[in-house]
């Protein structure tokens, strides 16, 4: 973002009226010269998010002369099994897949080369609604012993008949965070033995395989990100699929869209919360969905932008509307 502030002056009956005006430059570019342009100065701001090594790499360019907010984003990344597709319509299969995954271990390893950090389950970590830890633990798949869970995995497995399962990862092509969380996860199935292949396809193609009327894909890295906290919008990925349009799992289960009902017209916010942690439980126990690692925006802009404030969302606080510029 660039920008000039500048004043058109006319004359009427001797007042001299004074019209601001503001002429603003976007400049859309992504990944490495993105990072370039900002370290350059060529571009003042970046309104995504930058990963941990990008915002090392322009603050050593820019030293006091750049600015870091930061703070927990509103977006996750889960993985979505086909239950249309076998082995995925089967429950054990799915939650041995979500037992493997170190989440714990993952956030600390990840958080240093991409934008994810935070365990959390189907809300934001921080959200006076989400899980707290204590609660988060009981949940399957959050336990920090992961070789317990890893047992428990290969025993679900070898029960379900699939204990050398080879399924195939669909993934989108975008560098961060999409391919080290698809890289990470595939670690994390070869421990239990599982082998699973990476298909990194363009948006379109990655979008278009799960939103098919009969989709062929095994399991894939989706996104769930949204403008604010609120679960009637992030449960909508674990509603039936006949309720919700953007659930790929192509599940049908009655109780979480009772208990999805239920929550949604509670007043009392710790009946809600109660509610919503059965839901949780529910939708985790069967693992239709499940999430990953929750991600953590960081913008990177230089000191003479003022008046942004960071939001837990890059799709608001964007109209730029008081936005200026001191130079």
């Amino acid at each position: 973002m660039s920008g000039l502030d500048s004043s058109s002056h006319s004359r009427s009956r001797g007042r001299r009226d004074v019209i601001p005006f503001t002429l603003n430059v976007a400049i859309f570019i992504s990944g490495a010269p993105m990072v370039n342009a900002l370290s350059a100065g060529e571009v003042l701001v970046e309104f995504r998010g930058q990963s941990p090594a990008d915002r090392d790499r322009i603050m050593k360019a820019l030293g006091n002369k750049g600015v870091v907010q930061e703070m927990p984003w509103v977006c996750s990344l889960v993985v979505t099994f086909n239950t249309k597709k076998k082995p995925f319509d089967n429950a054990q299969v799915r939650r041995a897949l979500s037992l493997a995954i170190d989440r714990h271990g993952g956030a600390q390893a990840l958080s240093k080369v991409a934008l994810v950090r935070h365990v959390g389950g189907i809300l934001r970590p921080g959200y006076d609604l989400a899980a707290s830890e204590k609660e988060l633990l009981q949940m399957p798949g959050f336990s920090k012993d992961i070789n317990a869970s890893r047992a428990e995995a290969r025993k679900l497995l070898q029960a379900a008949g699939v204990p050398n399962l080879t399924f195939t990862l669909t993934n989108r092509n975008v560098a961060m965070p999409y391919t080290p969380v698809g890289v990470f996860l595939i670690d994390q199935w070869r421990q239990i033995g599982v082998n699973v292949k990476h298909e990194q396809l363009e948006t379109r193609l990655y979008l278009a395989a799960q939103q098919r009327d009969n989709p062929t894909f095994d399991a894939a890295l989706d996104f769930n990100c949204d403008f604010m906290d609120e679960p009637n919008l992030q449960l909508q990925k674990y509603l039936s699929h006949d309720r919700s349009a953007i659930n790929y799992a192509q599940q049908t289960d009655r109780v979480l869209d009772e208990l999805y009902d239920k929550q949604s017209g509670e007043l009392d916010r710790k009946k809600r919360a109660a509610i919503l942690r059965e839901f949780e439980k529910r939708a985790l126990e069967q693992a239709y969905t499940v999430p990953t690692i929750w991600w953590h925006r960081i913008i990177v802009h230089h000191r003479p932008l003022k008046g942004w404030h960071i939001t837990p969302s890059h799709y608001v606080g964007q109209d730029l509307a008081e936005v200026w510029l001191d130079q």
